[in-house]
């Protein structure tokens, strides 16, 4: 073998690694985000990288890959010589997230309606009475369902607006932990009067009414907030500086705990 065709050879063992490696970390970041999103782990549970490696089937250094990328989208918060935690929110993250989300869906709806074609409207009409014919929403299928037609109609609402950045900007505020975990809030009553919302958003969609399409989504969103301080008890005081958090061996380890929960759902 030439000193080039070694060379070529060591490359491409490197390159097949690192390739395993991402593929693994995808899967463990994919894994532990479903379970920080259906509240599998709750706020300031400590999780450790060798229970999440062993229940994965991989070596730390991908779950330690998923762990960062979690933490720099704001699901963990990493302690230099302790480890990560499930952040907390506290009332001021709530209040700043949904009143950004009011405002911005707020103008995306009112740019809807001078802009959706009748195509998108009627799209919009047809995901709102699939969630309709889902409620009340009892089985957890029927939960998962209606918040996938959720996700989709407010997407809907800023492609039909034609305001792209708007649409950037609102794409990375639903991607929070705080939005994300928001519909899992919801009782059969308030899954109705948000559906019952969107029929109102399309409604004044269709009548490319801007200033009804802009309120009502606005009193749609803000709805949200209400009902998911309502359900977490957020008050005043409640923000948590986890950097105050016990050491590693004083904390309470919620990660197999959350595993069982997993289990006991699937």
């Amino acid at each position: 073998m030439t000193p080039k065709a070694s060379t070529l050879d060591r490359s491409d063992r490197k390159g097949a690694a690192a390739r395993t490696t991402g593929g693994a970390a995808d899967k463990a970041y994919r894994w532990i985000r479903s379970l920080l999103v259906n509240g599998s782990f709750q706020a300031g549970a400590h999780l450790r990288e060798e229970l999440l490696a062993s229940r994965l089937g991989v070596s730390r250094t991908p779950v330690r890959e998923a762990v960062r990328r979690l933490a720099a989208e704001g699901w963990l918060l990493i302690i230099p010589n302790q480890g990560a935690y499930v952040c907390d929110w506290s009332r001021q993250d709530v209040e700043e997230v949904f009143a950004l989300r009011a405002m911005l869906e707020g103008y995306a709806a009112e740019w809807a309606a001078r802009n959706a074609t009748e195509a998108q409207i009627e799209e919009l009409r047809r995901l709102s009475a699939r969630a309709t014919a889902l409620l009340p929403g009892t089985p957890a299928e029927d939960v998962e369902q209606i918040a996938e037609l959720n996700d989709r109609f407010h997407k809907l609402v800023l492609e039909a607006s034609g305001q792209r950045r708007t649409a950037v900007t609102v794409a990375h505020l639903v991607e929070l932990p705080i939005t994300l975990r928001n519909f899992h809030q919801f009782t059969a009553a308030d899954m109705e009067r948000s559906v019952s919302q969107h029929q109102a958003v399309v409604e004044a969609i269709a009548a490319r009414d801007a200033a009804w399409a802009g309120a009502v989504m606005r009193a749609h969103v803000l709805s949200g907030k209400a009902i998911f301080m309502e359900r977490i008890g957020l008050s005043p005081d409640s923000a948590r500086d986890l950097a105050d958090a016990p050491a590693a061996d004083g904390t309470a380890d919620a990660t197999e705990d959350a595993f069982q929960g997993a289990d006991q759902r699937g």
